[in-house]
């Protein structure tokens, strides 16, 4: 099968994971950034748990080809501030904008929107980006396995097993 299509159908099976577990909704997202539901922050942690795990094993198996990118801190940096403040001013994460914007929902649709002028400007922006910001951070393409010496695999493990016990055994939801 084409690995587009292949993306595709992964694509869209998340999409329906974040419609029904509510990660579009106005209230959900306020109570997530408010630190008062958990609920997203638990379905995050689920994924991201599952899914290392779950590269980790593919790679192990020969499944998976993991390209490990350079670490631009720099450009880490710059990028999780634009993202937490677009977070918080639309109230959508890349991912639950599309999902919001298939719904029909017209702030989501204008986040899509404002995301693709944003993806445009960086573009143009991106050669005086990369001069001042990220190739002065770059540490080139370090892993936490590079780093101590143990099997990624071993690595992924107990972050995965943490990352599942914070999402059903320690976040709890803070209403007042």
């Amino acid at each position: 099968m084409n690995t587009l299509v292949i993306g595709f159908l992964i694509g869209g099976v998340f999409g329906a994971i974040l419609y029904m577990g509510g990660a579009t909704s106005y209230r959900r997202i306020l109570g997530t950034l408010l630190l008062k539901d958990m609920w997203i922050i638990k379905l995050m942690c689920t994924a991201i748990g599952v899914g290392t795990l779950g590269i980790y094993l593919l790679d192990l198996g020969g499944l998976a080809n993991l390209s490990i990118k350079p670490a631009y801190l720099g450009g880490v940096a710059l990028g999780g501030i634009v993202f937490g403040i677009g977070w918080a001013v639309s109230g959508y994460c890349p991912g639950t904008c599309v999902v919001g914007a298939a719904e029909g929902k017209f702030d989501a649709i204008f986040t899509v929107l404002g995301g693709l002028v944003g993806a445009f400007l960086f573009a143009l922006a991106f050669p005086v980006l990369d001069a001042m910001v990220l190739q002065p951070f770059n540490f080139g393409a370090v892993t936490l396995q590079d780093l101590i010496g143990i099997n990624a695999v071993y690595l992924a493990i107990p972050f995965s097993l943490l990352l599942l016990a914070m999402a059903f055994f320690v976040l709890k939801d803070r209403y007042e």
